[in-house]
């Protein structure tokens, strides 16, 4: 994790606090929790915001994707 940095931060298109996800110099995701009460995954790429995802829904899917990966070697 040496390249990564975690920054919470308060941003003025949420009402809660975030995580910024920074790699080297370039913020690369964001991690929230609005009122409803789910985390949300934004992803972003050369600083411009690409997709939204539920953050739990991603995190199984790589864990998947990462198993099934490795279950064929």
């Amino acid at each position: 994790m040496k390249h990564y940095k975690i920054e919470i931060a308060s941003v003025p298109d949420k009402e809660n606090l975030v995580a910024e996800i920074w790699y080297g110099e370039k913020m690369i995701a964001e991690l929230s929790q609005e009122s409803r009460g789910v985390l949300d995954l934004d992803l972003y790429s050369n600083g411009d915001k690409t997709t939204s995802l539920d953050y739990n829904d991603f995190i199984e899917a790589l864990e998947i994707a990462k198993n099934r990966l490795l279950s064929t070697k």
